[in-house]
């Protein structure tokens, strides 16, 4: 799953057999700058910001990273990593 499949919300595997994507709300734009404080510059988080909420309306990958001029794979590897954080700050809570 990506975050286009989502309809707005972000797709996270559980890895349970039951219910194995749960869909959560999209981070607000503090609660996401809360999560990358400590990976990435605020220009960084701007870009990703940026990018991620493209990518969760609907954009392609091509259309989410023109803007910055990024690649496709680019994109996919920040919302792969995107998807990674958010799953992890969910198994903690």
């Amino acid at each position: 799953m990506n975050l286009s499949q989502g309809g707005g919300r972000v797709p996270i595997k559980t890895g349970d057999k039951d219910h194995p994507i749960v869909l959560v709300d999209f981070p607000s734009r503090n609660e996401f700058d809360t999560l990358y404080s400590n990976r990435v510059t605020a220009e960084g988080r701007e870009r990703n910001w940026d990018v991620l909420t493209n990518r969760s309306r609907g954009a392609t990958l091509l259309q989410a990273g023109a803007p910055y001029s990024l690649t496709r794979e680019r994109v996919r590897q920040m919302e792969a990593r995107f998807l990674r954080i958010l799953a992890a700050k969910i198994k903690t809570a």
